[in-house]
């Protein structure tokens, strides 16, 4: 795969899903692949098709749309998020489509790649955690948009250095640069004080307000990483129309839990 390993990967993957094909698609998991489908997990090649087949008896038509977006993970893998759109037999037309997330570790083998993690949602609501030791996952992201919808300036302890974030089109890393993207007017003030273009603009809200629908979280990215997929709603300065978002997270634990990755979609 090229350096658009996130688009290729999404084309594919999906590709063979909306056709049916369980023979291509038994073929990009392992026996340790770990998959989370509308709130459901499996782990191994074999349950994971099965599963797909399950889903597939009550959409038996499926069509999905979407962007993606490829960052590093602390191991060296490749993170795909995928946010987009569904249409299937119950919903058939882009009014009512359903909106998607979809997270995806790749890990090279030889000369090729498998799936080690998959996390999906769409439809399903709720909280998702496969074993208590990932409880620690969900705790983390709870208080994280709970400060996020207090004051973003209190985020900067979660970042570090090395931490890489992809906010829309933006690709940022590190704690400055970060902060800088999810504080109102920040990039203004850097380029006036320092007299030189960013390749990116601050977040135009001055505060915002997470309503989270959804969290699975897989262990994976990384020794001792998790990684949590989140999606919900958010309202920017008190809006009443609030949009669909999806968001996920590398977490890893190295003196205290910090974001090593990041990547967020607003979902049309």
């Amino acid at each position: 795969m090229s350096n658009d390993i996130g688009a290729q990967f999404a084309k594919h993957f999906f590709g063979l899903f909306d056709k049916k094909d369980y023979g291509g698609l038994v073929k990009l998991f392992q026996n340790n692949s770990i998959l989370s489908f509308e709130k459901q997990n499996r782990q191994g090649a074999q349950k994971i098709v099965e599963l797909f087949q399950a889903f597939n008896q009550k959409y038996s038509k499926t069509q999905h749309t979407f962007t993606a977006d490829t960052l590093e993970t602390p191991e060296g893998s490749k993170l795909i998020f995928v946010t987009g759109r569904r249409l299937d037999n119950q919903h058939q037309n882009i009014t009512n489509g359903v909106l998607f997330c979809c997270t995806a570790i790749l890990q090279q083998s030889g000369s090729s790649f498998y799936v080690s993690n998959l996390i999906y949602r769409g439809e399903a609501a709720g909280i998702n955690i496969p074993s208590n030791d990932m409880k620690v996952g969900s705790q983390f992201i709870q208080k994280f948009y709970e400060v996020y919808d207090k004051d973003a300036k209190n985020l900067a302890g979660v970042y570090t250095p090395q931490t890489r974030m992809k906010y829309e089109t933006d690709n940022l890393q590190g704690v400055q640069m970060i902060m800088c993207k999810l504080t109102a007017g920040a990039s203004d003030e850097v380029e006036t004080k320092y007299k030189r273009k960013l390749q990116f603009r601050s977040v135009r809200f001055k505060t915002v307000k997470h309503d989270l629908q959804m969290l699975d979280i897989h262990p994976g990215g990384g020794k001792g990483c998790l990684i949590a997929q989140v999606g919900g709603w958010l309202a920017p300065d008190g809006s009443n129309k609030p949009v669909k978002f999806g968001e996920v997270f590398i977490l890893s634990n190295s003196g205290g839990w910090k974001v090593g990755v990041q990547a967020f979609r607003q979902i049309y």
